[in-house]
């Protein structure tokens, strides 16, 4: 059967032997991961071997004795995820019967004794849209002792947006340690949140780290998670990031600056500029990686209009003096951006010295700092003083996209290597 199905690299025929895999402690691991690659892959496609494949994952994620039961049902996920948001003639007709089959097994094992599996199961179910099944999890909520897998079964009822589940969320939210999973179930019902009742919930964020929907250690995934559900929220999306730019904690200072990188990059608002002070005052924060992520964002943005940087001008010559470089290297290029006379020195000492600190490449991401050619195109003021140090840097660099760059600074400066 299985020479005649095919999933990511060609016929099936190694599927039954992964399978067998997943029975052995040993090999269970890394069998269960290339069934993944090979059945899932980028998601795009449902192939002929998926369907196929179903009822033996199921088998296996029944199977107490199995090792690998959570990474059976996510791989169960990552099919119902790739079914969902596929193409419809990518997905293989015979999915949609071996689906149905499958939706009511994947509900017994909301009460599986095994945690994780309970944790894991409704990332499946929250894709089983158009199945009856959110009743079941509001049911299951009741019962249900683990707290990570209680917040798993409320942003899977939010996937479903059901209005029948509208009361059933707002009368989650007076409780903190499921109102960010409640606000984001009425979000998706088209009710726009509250934004200091999702500040409320970043109180405690630990049990996050065991969802499926976050499923990261760090709380810095629940602040991203968050601002990607709230999509097109622009307004809360601020006023949360503002607010949590100043936490208490240095990770969900983290997932504030990074979710600051998309606001500060949408060119069709004009208030996000406000963040940028509150940004600023991170350059002196105490997790030297955010103040890495400060200096770029302000990079970034001076990238494109230079005069929102004129107010953090000494913010940014002190922050160039960095001791952890990266964050240097970001603020340096920033104040250089300014055209500020104390960019010069610190310039002239990456030019001539072993580390260049600076990307000689294009910006693909608003995270990445400005590369050496627009840093020193907008030092134009002070191309006599950097002048020495751009043709000692071509004398002594073999790296063709370094030299490309300085030369690019030279032509502008109607000046001759």
């Amino acid at each position: 059967m299985w020479e005649q199905l095919e999933h990511a690299y060609g016929p099936a025929t190694d599927v039954p032997d992964l399978l067998a895999q997943v029975h052995d402690p040993v090999t269970a691991p890394a069998a269960i991961g290339e069934l993944n690659a090979n059945v899932y892959h980028n998601g795009e496609v449902v192939h002929s071997a998926a369907p196929a494949l179903l009822p033996a994952l199921l088998d296996l994620a029944e199977d107490p004795t199995v090792t690998v039961r959570r990474a059976i049902v996510e791989t169960i996920g990552d099919l119902a995820h790739a079914a969902r948001t596929a193409e419809p003639t990518a997905v293989d007709e015979a999915w949609p019967q071996a689906w149905a089959a499958a939706v009511p097994r994947l509900l017994h094992l909301l009460a599986d004794p095994d945690v994780e599996v309970r944790r894991v199961v409704t990332f499946p179910l929250a894709h089983a849209v158009g199945h009856e099944v959110w009743p079941h999890l509001r049911d299951r909520f009741k019962a249900e002792p683990d707290h990570a897998a209680r917040l798993g079964l409320v942003v899977a009822i939010g996937h479903h947006a059901e209005p029948d589940a509208h009361d059933w969320f707002t009368g989650l939210l007076p409780d903190p340690t499921v109102r960010l999973a409640a606000s984001v179930g009425l979000r998706r019902l088209g009710i726009t949140p509250d934004a200091r009742l999702l500040l409320n919930g970043f109180a405690d964020v630990s049990a996050w780290a065991d969802t499926w929907c976050v499923g990261s250690p760090r709380p810095s995934a629940v602040v991203w998670w968050l601002n990607r559900e709230l999509a097109d929220d622009h307004a809360v999306r601020r006023t949360l990031v503002a607010h949590l730019l100043d936490h208490p904690d240095p990770d969900i200072r983290t997932g504030a600056l990074w979710s600051s990188a998309p606001l500060l990059a949408d060119d069709t608002s004009t208030t996000d500029t406000n963040l940028l002070p509150l940004i600023a005052d991170r350059l002196p924060d105490d997790e030297p990686e955010n103040r890495r992520l400060a200096a770029t964002l302000l990079a970034s943005t001076g990238a494109r209009s230079a005069d929102t940087l004129t107010p953090f001008a000494d913010d940014l010559a002190l922050a160039a003096r960095d001791l952890y470089l990266p964050a240097a290297d970001a603020a340096l290029a920033a104040l250089a951006l300014l055209g500020d006379q104390r960019a010069v020195q610190p310039l002239q000492q990456r030019l001539t010295g072993p580390r260049l600190g600076l990307p000689t490449r294009p910006r693909h991401r608003p995270w990445t700092p400005p590369p050496l050619d627009e840093v020193l195109l907008a030092m134009s003021a002070h191309a006599d003083a950097l002048l020495p140090a751009v043709r000692a840097r071509l004398s002594s660099t073999s790296d063709d996209a370094e030299r490309a760059a300085c030369h690019r600074a030279l032509d502008s400066w109607h000046t001759n290597a």
